[in-house]
C-alpha cells in the first residue's frame, strides 16, 4: 500500500521538477533575463553617479541621496534576489521602500539645497509625511516643462500606490493571494507572465529612481554621467525608458553628441 505522504511527496518533486524546466524555457528565460540586465544597469548608474557626485565631495557629503546611496543598491540587489526565487510580492515590498525612500531624499536635497546633513535629517522628520508621498506636489524637476513635471509626478504616484497594496493588508491582496492558489500557482511557482508583470514594474521604477537622482546630482554633472559614461554603453537598458530617454534628450546639444 503507497504511503499517502510519499505520494505528495513525490507529486512536489515532479512539480519542482516541471517548474524549473519551465524557468529555463521562453518567454520565461527572457524574462528573467531583463530582471538581471535591469538590476545590473541600475547599479552601474547608481555607482557612475556616486562617483561623479565625488568631484564635489564637501557638498555632496551633505546630501541624503548620495550619502545613503548603498541603501538603495542593497534593495536592488535584494529584489533580484527575491523575484529571481518567485518571491515577487516581497519583491515589491521591497520596491515600494525604494521608490519612498528616494523620493524623500531627493526632495529633502532640492529643497533644503545648501543646508547640512543633520538639518536636513530633521527636515525629513519635521516636514516631510512619514507614510505618504504627498509632498510631491511640491516637486519640481530640472529641465522638464511642467507637463512632463506633472506626467512624472502622476507617475511616481501611481507607481507607490500601486506597490502599497503589497504592504498594508487589504481584502484586495488577499483575494489576489486566494486566486493565485486556486489557478495553482504556489509560493516559488509564479508563471511566466506572472514575472513579466513584474519586470515592467521593476522598469518603470527604476526609471522614476535614476531620474530623480540625476536630480539631485544636478544637470553639469548629469549631463558629464551621460556623455562620458552611458552613452558608452549602448546595452544599457535604460536608454529607452520613458523619463530617462526625456532627460538624456535635453543634453543632444553637447559636443561629444554632435560628433558622433
Amino acid at each position: 500500500m503507497t504511503d499517502p505522504l510519499d505520494e505528495m511527496l513525490a507529486a512536489r518533486e515532479a512539480e519542482i521538477a516541471r517548474h524549473a524546466g519551465l524557468r529555463r524555457q521562453e518567454p520565461f528565460a527572457s524574462h528573467t533575463k531583463r530582471l538581471s540586465r535591469l538590476t545590473m544597469g541600475f547599479c552601474f548608474a547608481m555607482d557612475a553617479m556616486w562617483l561623479t557626485s565625488a568631484r564635489g565631495r564637501e557638498f555632496f557629503e551633505e546630501f541624503l541621496t548620495f550619502r545613503l546611496v548603498d541603501d538603495q543598491l542593497q534593495s536592488s540587489i535584494a529584489i533580484l534576489s527575491l523575484a529571481g526565487e518567485g518571491q515577487l510580492t516581497a519583491a515589491r515590498r521591497e520596491l515600494r521602500y525604494m521608490v519612498e525612500a528616494c523620493t524623500k531624499h531627493v526632495y529633502v536635497d532640492l529643497k533644503e539645497i545648501g543646508k547640512s546633513f543633520a538639518d536636513k535629517l530633521t527636515y525629513l522628520e519635521t516636514a516631510v509625511p512619514r507614510s505618504s508621498i504627498s509632498f510631491v506636489e511640491d516637486f519640481r524637476l530640472y529641465q522638464f516643462t511642467d507637463d512632463e513635471n506633472k506626467l512624472f509626478m502622476d507617475d511616481i504616484r501611481g507607481t507607490y500606490s500601486e506597490l502599497c497594496k503589497y504592504v498594508h493588508r487589504s481584502p484586495q491582496q488577499i483575494q489576489e493571494t486566494l486566486g493565485q492558489i486556486n489557478r495553482g500557482i504556489f509560493l516559488g511557482f509564479e508563471t511566466a507572465d506572472e514575472l513579466q508583470l513584474f519586470v515592467r514594474l521593476l522598469a518603470r521604477a527604476y526609471d522614476l529612481i535614476l531620474v530623480m537622482h540625476f536630480n539631485a546630482l544636478g544637470m553639469a554633472l548629469t549631463g558629464d554621467v551621460f556623455t562620458r559614461v552611458l552613452d558608452q554603453n549602448r546595452e544599457w537598458p535604460f536608454h529607452r525608458t520613458k523619463f530617462v530617454k526625456l532627460l538624456s534628450a535635453y543634453f543632444d546639444y553637447k559636443f561629444e553628441r554632435q560628433t558622433r
